[in-house]
């Protein structure tokens, strides 16, 4: 099959990006031909086959914009119709300006076309620095106006994702399948690093940004009976990766606050105690997923505007978020239970399972034989919701399909 991936930005900086950069290579090994339309020039890697678009920032937003690498897309009609020749299936990956030309520039082509859910308002609030619930209905009203009201099919890589776009007025069939655990994170036996000694190991991974709430963190260790003997890891890169170790001279063991490669990564998820997730605004959570696929249980902040809590293997493992006493109290009853801790490894990764990559892809092949033949077209399947896993647990009410997508010409 054909797939052409329409998505503003092919840089590294954001989360829906990096999903979409996976799941397109999971594809590409499967057999499918792949093109990206995208902002920027990539014809190097010679992995797809690139169409470039222009791009452009938002007032107030580039600065923001350039620490992740990311532009808005501008839908030229000639670039778009050249990438859909001979498609079978375009897959529309963010709700922004050039999704709703770009809808009906495949549907004039007679090419199913779909969307996906891997932004919500207050992502784009974040990157602008402010709090707003008037920018917040803005937002949902030009994501319905650019995606999700005029496709008849989304693939939500979480249930709180669907609730959310349906809950703004989409119709739209909601697939949920998660983006999936990457391959490489896995339960491996790994020495601890020497200057870690008996201290008591915590994790984060992820960019250094406001909505991640890194310096929260900071502050509930600080606020911990036994900050004396705890290791945070702060692991990432990003606009406030200053004022972070700035912050960290506080602590008095101190912490590690820095980019570090995949392979060091890997280290830390396997030999840390705890993983610790305070980011406000997540559509799924890709450093969860991670962490759950190397064993690694994860105490997660309960915002409303997060998926993230589904990671969770019960109430034990939620803090109240923005709370740094909520946080310290957590933190403070599982260092007094390591040993707990250490057991729950194998309920994480039976979690995990639920999330492995080859199943999510198998998942996403069914969707695109749905969507290609047509049959999520009808009028009874607005706004469903359906899904193998919904909220953390498999959905009893899941029916697979069975018929191979690479039949599908």
């Amino acid at each position: 099959m054909k797939i052409v991936f329409v998505i503003d930005s092919w840089n590294d900086g954001n989360g829906g990006v990096v999903a979409t950069k996976r799941l397109a290579r999971e594809l590409l090994n499967r057999g499918h031909k792949i093109s990206i339309v995208a902002t920027g020039n990539h014809t190097g890697n010679g992995e797809f086959d690139f169409f470039e678009i222009p791009g452009f920032y938002l007032p107030g937003m580039k600065e923001s914009l350039d620490s992740m690498g990311f532009l808005f897309g501008k839908a030229k009609k000639k670039i778009l119709r050249k990438a859909f020749e001979g498609a079978d299936l375009i897959q529309l990956q963010f709700p922004f300006f050039m999704s709703r030309r770009t809808v009906k520039i495949a549907k004039k082509m007679g090419i199913p076309v779909f969307g996906a859910a891997h932004v919500q308002p207050q992502n784009v609030i974040a990157a602008l620095g402010k709090e707003s619930a008037m920018m917040e209905w803005m937002f949902h009203r030009l994501f319905n106006a650019c995606l999700f009201k005029q496709v008849k099919v989304l693939h939500c890589p979480s249930a709180f994702a669907a609730d959310l776009v349906t809950s703004h007025g989409s119709r739209a069939h909601c697939r949920v399948i998660s983006n999936g655990i990457p391959r490489e994170y896995t339960p491996r036996q790994m020495e601890r690093p020497k200057g870690f000694g008996d201290r008591f190991v915590i994790a984060n991974i992820g960019r250094h940004a406001l909505e991640k709430r890194q310096e929260l963190l900071i502050d509930g260790v600080l606020r911990s009976k036994y900050k004396d003997n705890i290791q945070l890891l702060l692991c990432g890169k990003g606009e406030d990766s200053e004022k972070l170790r700035k912050r960290g001279e506080e602590l008095p063991v101190k912490p590690l606050i820095e980019y570090v490669s995949p392979e060091d990564k890997l280290l830390y998820l396997n030999t840390s105690d705890l993983y610790l997730h305070s980011s406000v605004v997540e559509l799924e959570s890709l450093s969860c997923l991670e962490a759950i696929g190397c064993g690694l249980p994860c105490l997660i902040g309960n915002s409303p505007y997060s998926a993230a809590p589904q990671f969770a293997l019960d109430e034990r493992f939620i803090f109240t978020v923005d709370d740094a006493e909520s946080l310290a109290r957590k933190i403070d009853y599982w260092y007094e239970n390591r040993a707990e801790l250490k057991k729950l490894k194998q309920a994480t990764l039976a979690m995990a399972e639920n999330y492995r990559m080859d199943a999510c892809i198998d998942e996403m092949e069914a969707l695109y034989h749905d969507v290609v033949t047509g049959r999520l077209e009808h009028d009874k399947t607005a706004g469903v919701i359906s899904g193998k896993i919904l909220h953390g647990v498999p959905n009893p009410d899941y029916k697979e399909n069975k018929i191979p997508v690479s039949r599908v010409s």
